[in-house]
């Protein structure tokens, strides 16, 4: 696939989507944590907030495990499969048994550890308050910030560890299901492209490459039986996107495994 490409990706099941909803959050919280300015600690914080709200809907790590044993059995079939790399898949095999292992040394549910913490907790309560963040609100956030870098960075990197735990795990399953799949080039006919869907196979993930310089981008559309992508137009950005007239050739993959 060309490095200068663009990717945009459509989650197939709820797992899935957690997974794409928390990598999101972890890059934002890694790079709002190295600027040193004082805001951008809060940026970082909120990345945490965000993800412990996440996982207070039920029990994520379970499905992680699931998620982890259903890849293992895929790739154990294709062990005797000619042509296949054996050490390659061998190594795959030992960092998810790995994975499974790290899971269970997480000690009860997921976010748990945060909830004790009244300075979060209030925190918490007041990102829902437009402008809820000022200083006369949050005295004490106003002088978490006054730190020294470090010392944020410090409380960060201890309230967020479960979740650099659990940030290896997703990576692993995401490139395992993103590796899954082979780019096709296909067509949408004045923008628009469509498929069925087998609900008998285990679709996770769509993934859409189109050139970095294009000037529109992907609308992608999915359910149990089919899934639709539109290309839109978004020029200019404050207008009402509008499909896209020509013919579009670009990159699928359609990743199950």
């Amino acid at each position: 696939m060309p490095d200068n490409n663009q990717i945009f990706e459509q989650p197939l099941n709820e797992r899935i989507r957690m997974c794409l909803r928390i990598e999101t959050l972890m890059q934002r919280i890694h790079y709002f944590a190295t600027p040193e300015a004082d805001w951008s600690g809060y940026g970082a914080l909120l990345g945490i907030l965000e993800i412990t709200a996440l996982l207070e809907r039920g029990d994520f790590k379970q499905d992680l495990m699931r998620e982890l044993e259903s890849h293992r059995s895929s790739l154990k079939l294709l062990a005797s499969h000619a042509g296949v790399d054996k050490s390659k898949l061998e190594l795959i095999l030992s960092k998810q048994k790995n994975a499974i292992e790290r899971l269970h040394r997480l000690n009860g549910k997921l976010g748990e550890h945060l909830k004790r913490i009244e300075f979060l907790v209030t925190i918490k309560q007041r990102t829902s308050i437009p402008g809820g963040s000022c200083d006369f609100d949050l005295p004490a956030l106003r002088f978490w910030l006054n730190q020294s870098h470090q010392r944020r960075v410090d409380d960060l990197t201890r309230w967020a560890a479960p979740y650099f735990e659990l940030e290896a795990v997703i990576e692993l399953i995401l490139k395992v299901i993103r590796d899954s799949a082979t780019p096709q080039q296909v067509v949408a006919e004045k923008g628009f492209y469509q498929q069925p869907l087998d609900p008998q196979q285990p679709n996770r993930l769509l993934r859409v490459s189109i050139p970095a310089g294009s000037g529109f981008y992907p609308e992608i559309s999915a359910g149990k039986h089919r899934y639709s992508i539109r290309f839109l137009n978004p020029l200019p950005i404050d207008e009402t996107p509008t499909q896209v007239r020509e013919d579009v050739p670009f990159l699928l993959m359609r990743c199950s495994l």
